[in-house]
């Protein structure tokens, strides 16, 4: 089996969360036909639109660009995408609470 291109696994992501390109455009205040382009390989993308689509998408950068595996299960994927939009003085705030948590369940 051949590896998947970015491309297909921009789309792939995308149709997981049920958007079609349209929709998905809208939430990267893009045009339709970029994000046409982008699955289709056409154009080389670079690692800050990679990181802009991962998050958007919910996935990786690794995944995007190499395929690798998320290894982490749906509740943690959760609270790093809760975290990851939060301001940065609670986010501190939510690691230090984790860890404390953390510590806790040992």
């Amino acid at each position: 089996m051949m590896e998947k291109t970015v491309g297909q696994r921009i789309k792939e992501c995308r149709l997981k969360l049920g958007m079609t390109q349209q929709e998905f455009a809208e939430v990267m205040y893009m045009p339709k036909s970029t994000i046409s382009a982008y699955e289709r390989d056409v154009v080389d993308l670079k690692l800050g639109t990679i990181k802009e689509l991962a998050n958007a998408l919910h996935t990786t950068v690794g995944y995007l660009i190499e395929g690798e595996k998320e290894e982490f299960d749906e509740d943690v994927m959760r609270a790093a995408m809760m975290l990851q939009n939060m301001p940065e003085e609670l986010r501190r705030v939510a690691v230090e609470q984790v860890k404390v948590l953390n510590g806790l369940a040992k």
